[in-house]
């Protein structure tokens, strides 16, 4: 069932995953420019993660209409 309308929390959540994975990925940058490859790996990967954090209602509803698919 999709989770519908959504809280203010939810959304102060949703869109605050959304800006520090913004963040992250512009601080990666910086740090490849500065040559600090590693720093830049785990930035980037952060970032990713934090957009993921923010697309989880999405990925939840994606998940459980694929549960709720008939099986063969």
């Amino acid at each position: 069932m999709a989770r519908n309308p959504k809280s203010i929390g939810e959304m102060i959540s949703t869109l605050t995953f959304f800006g520090v994975g913004i963040a992250c990925v512009f601080q990666a940058l910086s740090f490849h420019e500065a040559k600090l490859i590693l720093k830049s790996y785990i930035s980037t990967f952060a970032g990713v993660l934090c957009f993921l954090g923010g697309l989880r209602f999405i990925i939840a509803d994606m998940l459980n209409a694929i549960n709720k698919r008939p099986r063969k």
